[in-house]
């Protein structure tokens, strides 16, 4: 279940957020901007929602702070006002928000724009999973053609052993059964090494694809 921190100290509000998310979410409340970016840390959400006046400091520096930290900059904000300036959604934007709500809020709005920015983060999740198995297929590719090369030469020269070995031993016989062995198993590394540069996706859910990887 996707993770939802709350960083609101009005009760009422809390109170309206679990109503309307309950289920669906596991939420997180805090009461302050402090305790709430010390518990984004315990907590790593999947998204924050943040209210804007809050006892200790204010939500735009809260936002700003998280932004600036490499390991909560991707967790999507969205700031819960009691104003509907175009200054304040200013303030919000310029401090790394990606979205705002405006109390009293609706089921519906919060829902919607709650779905669609966790939808978001999964699909630029997705982007960054590609973009490492396209380097991961290029090192297999890579790799695979520098093995295959020293391989085919190892098969070439068992060949000519295998030839001059006529009435040698069996212990020499068997020396060389085994190299046969380890060889293949060699091959067969490359060939799935080279299986894995065939990325299959499958659907996952909405316009979101996912990387199978049982099929590598």
């Amino acid at each position: 279940m996707e993770k939802i921190l709350v960083i609101d100290d009005s009760k009422v509000t809390q109170m309206l957020v679990r109503d309307i998310l309950v289920g669906c979410y596991e939420l997180t409340f805090r009461d302050d901007g402090r305790s709430g970016i010390v518990a984004v840390k315990q907590v790593v959400p999947d998204l924050i929602l943040l209210d804007v006046r809050l006892p200790d400091m204010d939500g735009f520096t809260v936002c700003r702070e998280l932004k600036e930290d490499e390991t909560t900059r991707d967790i999507p904000v969205i700031f819960i006002t009691t104003m509907d300036a175009e200054s304040e959604r200013v303030r919000g934007f310029d401090a790394g928000a990606e979205d705002y709500v405006v109390k009293p809020f609706s089921l519906h709005e919060l829902l919607a724009r709650v779905k669609v920015h966790l939808a978001s983060r999964k699909a630029r999740r997705q982007e960054v999973e590609l973009e490492r198995l396209n380097v991961f297929r290029e090192m297999a590719v890579a790799l695979s053609h520098e093995i295959n090369n020293p391989l085919t030469t190892v098969y070439a020269y068992l060949h000519l052993l295998q030839k001059d070995v006529g009435h040698s031993s069996a212990t020499a016989k068997q020396a060389i059964t085994g190299i046969q062995q380890e060889l293949e198993r060699i091959r067969l590394i490359t060939e799935r090494m080279a299986r894995a540069t065939e990325a299959v996706t499958t659907n996952y859910r909405h316009d979101i694809s996912m990387i199978d990887l049982h099929n590598l």
